[in-house]
């Protein structure tokens, strides 16, 4: 197997810029649209919330109306007691229909209509007798069973269930939104430090140009060659240090809009420059617990975990409800037909004689569970569901203040960073010019342009990685405080998608100057 050397992969990276140079620039709306559209963890808990539905399907499915039927038929042979007769026969057809409900207050009601026809061939000449019933039934529960709360239980739950998938979809969208944020900013800057890293190899290998001229005009000692070299072997490592990050920077953007090695080898500069920069003052007290709390009230996986408590705390009451025995009472009204139409399957339509009032049953039905292990244990389950989950929402809900305020600092602090580096930077590239005069005037020497050129490369390498860390840091305030997505709620989120680089709704509870770049 051959070996991967650096050149190797630095000529790959160089066939991806030249096959990214081919392309449209990457805009970050586009990016944000295909991120949506092809991240796994989003497409996966679409998946979860359809599953949840599905079992929000199930668990309403014990108040549908259940048909019942059937038919029968049967023959009995027998040896005849007749004198005379060896043997009789007994033929019994029948068929019976009915409708079962269970209702939500926990009754169930019930009606059913069946017929009968005889024949016995011991009755020399009988037609087959039929006989028709159509009676309603209602059962009521009177201690476990009973009330609408305890029967919906589960179809509640599953409500809530889908809820909180739903709620989690949201919030794997925000983590998908900030993620490619991150990754869109990152690549972004990584071009603009590969930038700086060719301009300073470039501004070495011209300084060594000139240098050269002058050593062999017999003006320079060739000595400072030398240090020229080394200084150029310096900033050629470099140089292919930053073409590497790009490289990575570019397959970290590729993978998380799903892209292939193909599509990523030809993903595009990127279009959109950083959020413009600002002075950010960290809000009172006052607003500052505003803002937490307003942040708790909006992140989607809190509010998932406050619906599967709700969900928990409907199935731990119905557990509750199982410890009971059951008590139920069952009364039933009847009327039936009896004919001899001669029918093997008679109908209610069929003449014959009614009965002159309506039959009637009661029952009392009572179940007492001595152990009761598996109620009880279904209890102790559901509580330390409910425990667990109450521990992980106000863990979240401290996470979600300490992570605003962690946010709000970080931002605060990278956008006075980025001040004062905009300024050293300024300064650096002024310098630079002045040693430059000053070498050339013999005031100074080659060491100390040197020094003072790779100064201000870290000034300008300083100053984009501060504006990245202060984007980031805008990226992360906006999925802190969960306004990385709108308000409403669905199935598909309708983003505005242009704002979400800048601090939208956030920028109205903090204090900002105008920006440092006008």
């Amino acid at each position: 197997m051959e070996r991967i050397t650096t050149r190797a992969v630095l000529a790959l990276g160089l066939a991806w810029s030249t096959a990214a140079l081919a392309a449209p620039p990457l805009r970050l709306v586009d990016a944000l649209r295909m991120a949506l559209s092809a991240n796994p963890d989003v497409q996966v808990q679409e998946t979860v919330a359809e599953a949840a539905r599905g079992l929000q399907m199930q668990a309403a499915g014990q108040f549908d109306v259940m048909l019942t039927s059937g038919v029968n038929y049967s023959r009995l042979i027998s040896p005849s007691p007749l004198p005379g007769v060896d043997q009789q026969q007994a033929f019994a057809t029948g068929y019976r229909v009915g409708a079962i409900k269970q209702l939500r207050s926990g009754a169930s009601v019930g009606a059913a209509l069946g017929a009968t026809s005889y024949l016995d061939s011991a009755l020399a000449g009988a037609q087959a007798p039929g006989a028709v019933s159509l009676g309603l039934t209602l059962t009521l529960p009177l201690l476990k069973g009973r009330g609408a709360r305890e029967v919906a239980a589960a179809e509640d739950a599953a409500n809530l269930a889908v809820q909180a998938s739903e709620l989690t979809l949201r919030d794997n969208t925000s983590q998908a939104l900030y993620n490619t944020l991150s990754a869109y900013w990152t690549y972004s800057i990584q071009f603009a430090l590969e930038k700086v890293a060719l301009d300073s190899e470039q501004r070495s290998r011209d300084l060594l140009g000139s240098t050269q001229k002058l050593v062999d005009a017999s003006e320079k000692p060739r000595a400072d060659l030398v240090l020229l070299k080394a200084d150029l072997a310096d900033r050629s490592t470099a140089r292919q240090a930053a073409t590497l990050a790009l490289t990575r920077a570019r397959s970290a953007l590729g993978r998380l809009l799903g892209l292939d090695a193909a599509a990523i080898a030809a993903l595009a500069e990127p279009a959109d420059p950083l959020p413009a920069i600002v002075e950010i003052d960290l809000p009172p007290d006052a607003q500052l617990a505003r803002l937490r709390a307003a942040a708790q009230a909006r992140r989607p996986d809190l509010a998932a975990l406050a619906a599967q408590s709700a969900a928990a705390e409907r199935q731990a009451q119905a557990a509750r409800h199982q410890l009971l025995p059951a008590l139920d009472v069952e009364v039933g009204l009847s009327y039936a037909k009896v004919n001899d139409s001669g029918r093997h399957f008679p109908f209610l339509s069929d003449p014959g004689r009614v009965q002159s009032g309506p039959s009637v049953v009661a029952r009392l039905n009572y179940q007492f569970p001595v152990q009761n292990t598996a109620a009880r244990g279904l209890v102790r389950e559901r509580d330390a569901t409910l425990d667990q989950l109450s521990v992980r929402r106000r863990d979240l809900g401290t996470a979600i203040a300490n992570g605003v305020d962690s946010a709000l600092q970080s931002l605060a602090s990278s956008a006075a960073q980025l001040k004062v580096a905009q300024e050293a930077l300024g300064l650096y590239e002024l310098a630079v010019k002045q040693e430059i005069v000053k070498q050339r005037n013999g005031i100074s020497t080659l060491i100390d342009v040197i020094n003072v050129e790779t100064r201000f490369i870290n000034a300008r390498t300083n100053f984009l990685l501060t504006h990245l860390a202060y984007a980031n840091a805008i990226a992360r305030l906006r999925f802190e405080t969960g306004t990385l997505l709108p308000d409403g709620q669905g199935e598909r989120f309708d983003l505005n998608l242009a704002e979400l680089a800048g601090l939208g709704p956030v920028a109205g509870q903090l204090i900002v100057s105008p920006s440092l770049n006008k």
